[in-house]
């Protein structure tokens, strides 16, 4: 694609202390050819409360108590916004640009589902800022309609409908050109899981199928969540774990998404296990997306995250409780055939339904 010569259509900013900004921000920034301002976590608050010149978001404010912003151009996407943020889209707006709030994670669940929320204090204060931040802008952006309605409902019920700003689907879509090469392999059958710390409830229904994997010959992989250095919490999950853990498996550490870097997984058999209550099921299908494109064979839950957009024995197996996630792992390791076709049926659905056409069309809809 040529690139324009016009103006950017939006500036993108955001904190960068989630791994996830490279599917919230770099991508979509790229299909629209919009501009990002990617704020470090250490000294963030500092560049959205003070007037800087030495951070990537600079701004001044005149005598006249007017807010400059030198760097910025064409519509404002604040991801996850915060009252500070918010102040900042209003003196934009007043400039005459157009605000967006944006969110992949549901900030309006009870934070005793999120170990963020849970370590970070946020209680219903923080709650009803996050709203007040998310409903001053001009439009929002969710990137799963479940997520769109949970807040839709909550938002209403606080501030009224008519009240609320344009609202906006952008999934998680991933550019054809990024996909990674997958490596020849004539070994072991690979079974393994990807995920960060916070995901170690999930992660408890998870293990009886790697410990079955593994105790039935296949080699098994823990990528980002390290389970001999984290916290298990529920009992029987801990005893498989501690029975695991002497088995052996392999680790490769946690790797921010950047370009395909993080794409390239050595697995053939990827589980994607996932409590569900109203801060998982707002999340995206975005890890069966990187498994199934890196040559692995998906399992998922049977729930809204993944079964509005895949399909069983299609282009993945859903499974709705961890006995049958390891019969779907024993079908699997058994059944080189049926993994194969998952793969290709998959890849297919990512490629023609998930790329960046999809990404360009839908951050267009917001911008234009």
């Amino acid at each position: 694609m040529m690139k324009s010569s016009l103006p950017p259509k939006a500036t993108f900013y955001c904190i960068t202390g989630n791994s996830d900004y490279s599917w919230r921000v770099i991508s979509p920034a790229r299909a629209v050819e919009a501009k990002t301002c990617l704020i470090p976590e250490d000294g963030g608050y500092y560049a959205v409360t003070q007037p800087n010149e030495d951070t990537p978001f600079r701004w001044v404010q005149g005598e006249d108590g007017l807010t400059e912003y030198p760097d910025h151009e064409g519509a404002a996407v604040w991801i996850r916004p915060d009252i500070p943020r918010a102040v900042h889209a209003k003196a934009m707006r007043r400039l005459g640009h157009r605000t967006i709030a944006e969110t992949d994670d549901n900030y309006l669940a009870d934070r005793k589902h999120n170990i963020y929320m849970r370590e970070n204090n946020f209680g219903p204060k923080e709650r009803l800022e996050h709203m007040k931040a998310m409903a001053s802008m001009d439009a929002m952006v969710f990137s799963t309609e479940w997520l769109r309605d949970f807040y839709f409902k909550e938002l209403a019920t606080q501030f009224g409908k008519q009240r609320l700003p344009e609202m906006f689907v952008c999934g998680n879509h991933v550019y054809r050109e990024d996909w990674p090469e997958v490596d020849e392999y004539d070994g072991p059958v690979r079974v393994g899981w990807m995920g960060s710390p916070s995901h170690v409830w999930d992660l408890n229904l998870g293990w009886p199928a790697l410990l079955y994997a593994k105790q039935n010959g296949a080699d098994t992989v823990m990528i980002g969540y390290h389970p001999a250095e984290g916290n298990i919490t529920h009992p029987k999950a801990k005893a498989n774990a501690k029975q695991w853990l002497k088995v052996g498996y392999t680790y490769i550490p946690w790797r921010k998404l950047d370009g395909s870097t993080r794409m390239k997984l050595p697995l053939d058999i990827g589980i994607c296990p996932l409590v569900a209550n109203e801060f998982t099921l707002g999340k995206s299908d975005i890890k069966a997306i990187e498994l199934v494109i890196a040559g692995a064979a998906v399992v998922a839950m049977n729930n809204p995250v993944f079964n509005r957009t895949w399909k069983h024995g299609e282009t993945a197996l859903l499974v709705g409780s961890p006995s049958e996630m390891i019969d779907a792992v024993a079908l699997l390791m058994k059944n080189r055939k049926l993994r194969e076709e998952l793969v290709v049926n998959g890849q297919q659905y990512v490629r023609e339904c998930r790329n960046e056409d999809v990404l360009r069309k839908e951050w267009s809809a917001v911008l234009d």
